[in-house]
C-alpha cells in the first residue's frame, strides 16, 4: 500500500515568483529534476489536443542489454565531496525522477522503496511508498521508512538531508546536479556499486547525443535559439530552464543557443520578465508533456508567459512537446530525446 510521508523542510527549494508579470530578480538556485504530478509519457496520447502547427515528438530507447551487477560495499565520493561507503541497496529512497529512471535503466527499479509523491517517471510512480515533497515538513518521516540508502539529486537541496541520514546511521549520497548528463548517470550507478553498467549506459546516451548533434550540424540549423519552459519550477511555478537542467544541456549539446543559459539562469528559474521573453526572440519553444497538460493547452501557456506568442517561435508555431523523460529530468532517455528534437528542428521551414 502506498502511503505519503513528509519530506524535508529547510533543504527544499525556495518558491519562485510569477513569470507572468515582471521579474522578481530571484532565480531558482536549487531546482532539481523533479517533475509535476501530471502523468508523463513516452510519446503518450495527450488529453488536450495540440494546436495547428505544434508537434509532439519523442524517441525510442532500449536499455535491455544493460544489466547491472552491483558490487558492495561501494566506496564513493558524492556530489557534496563526502566519502560514503554504501553497504545495502535493497531499500533505496530516491529524491527524484532522474535517479529513479537511471536505476530503472540499470535493471534495479525493484530496489526503489520510496519516491516523491509527485513523481512522473514510471519507476518512481511504481515505488511501494511515496512521500510529500514540501518545504514545511521534516526529515523524520523519511528516516522512519527504514530505507537502506538515500540518493539525492541536488547538492543544495539535499546535502543537509543526506547528512541527517548518515548521522542517523543510514547511508546517503547526493548527485551533483550541475555535472553533465553522462556523469549524472555514472554517478548514480557508482552509488549502487554498478560502475561498469554505468559506464555502458553513459556511453549509450553520449553516442545518441553525438548523433543528434551531427543531425543538427548537417541540417544547418545550429544558429537557432531554443527556450524550454515549464509549469513546475521550484514551488510548482512557471519557469524557464537554465544551466544544470537536462533540457538545457540537450539544447547546448546539439549546438543550439539556449535562451536560459544565455540569460545566465540556473535551474528552473523565474528570473525572466515579459520584456526579457520578447528580447530573447527564441526560434523554438520546447516543453514537457506534463507541462502542456498542466497548462491545459495553448491558452494556459500564453497566460503563463504572456509575451511568448510574440516571439519568432510563437509566431511560427515552432513549438514541440516532448515526454518528460526525454527533456525534463536526468533520464537515460535524454539521448533519444535529443535525436527527436534535432530531427524535428531540421524539418522546420
Amino acid at each position: 500500500m502506498r502511503k505519503v510521508l513528509p519530506f524535508i523542510g529547510a533543504a527544499c527549494a525556495l518558491a519562485l515568483v510569477g513569470c507572468g508579470g515582471s521579474s522578481s530578480g530571484a532565480a531558482d538556485d536549487s531546482a532539481s529534476d523533479q517533475g509535476s504530478a501530471a502523468d508523463q509519457g513516452s510519446g503518450s496520447e495527450l488529453s488536450v489536443p495540440l494546436p495547428e502547427g505544434w508537434k509532439q515528438i519523442s524517441g525510442k530507447s532500449d536499455f535491455s542489454a544493460i544489466t547491472a551487477d552491483p558490487k558492495l560495499p561501494a566506496e564513493v565520493e558524492d556530489g557534496t565531496g563526502t566519502d560514503v561507503e554504501v553497504k545495502d541497496i535493497d531499500k533505496i529512497i530516491v529524491a527524484g525522477d532522474g535517479v529513479a529512471s537511471t536505476l530503472g535503466a540499470l535493471g534495479l527499479a525493484d530496489k526503489i522503496a520510496a519516491a516523491p509523491e509527485d513523481a512522473v517517471s514510471p519507476e518512481a510512480k511504481d515505488a511501494p511508498e511515496h512521500f510529500e515533497f514540501s518545504k514545511s515538513t521534516g526529515v523524520e518521516g523519511l528516516l522512519a521508512m527504514d530505507g537502506s540508502l538515500f540518493i539525492g539529486d541536488n547538492v543544495k537541496r539535499h546535502g543537509d538531508v543526506a547528512k541527517q541520514f548518515r548521522d542517523a546511521g543510514t547511508d546517503a549520497v547526493v548527485m551533483d546536479d550541475q555535472q553533465s548528463q553522462g556523469d549524472k548517470l555514472k554517478a548514480v550507478a557508482s552509488y549502487v556499486g554498478a560502475d561498469e553498467a554505468g559506464e555502458e549506459l553513459a556511453k549509450t546516451v553520449d553516442d545518441q547525443l553525438a548523433d543528434a548533434a551531427d543531425t543538427a550540424e548537417e541540417s544547418g540549423t545550429k544558429d537557432l535559439s531554443i527556450i524550454e519552459v515549464t509549469a513546475t519550477g521550484a514551488g510548482g511555478q512557471n519557469a524557464v530552464a537554465g544551466t544544470g537542467t537536462p533540457g538545457n544541456e540537450m539544447i547546448e549539446t546539439l549546438g543550439f543557443t539556449s535562451v536560459g543559459a544565455e540569460s545566465k539562469l540556473r535551474g528552473y528559474s523565474r528570473e525572466f520578465s515579459n520584456e526579457g521573453i520578447v528580447a530573447s526572440a527564441p526560434d523554438v519553444i520546447v516543453m514537457a508533456e506534463s507541462d502542456y497538460e498542466k497548462w491545459g493547452g495553448e491558452d494556459g501557456l500564453w497566460k503563463a508567459f504572456p509575451t511568448l506568442d510574440q516571439t519568432p517561435a510563437g509566431q511560427n508555431s515552432a513549438i514541440f512537446v516532448m515526454p518528460d523523460a526525454q527533456l525534463k529530468y536526468s533520464s537515460p532517455e535524454i539521448g533519444v530525446g535529443a535525436q527527436a528534437l534535432a530531427e524535428a528542428v531540421a524539418q522546420l521551414p
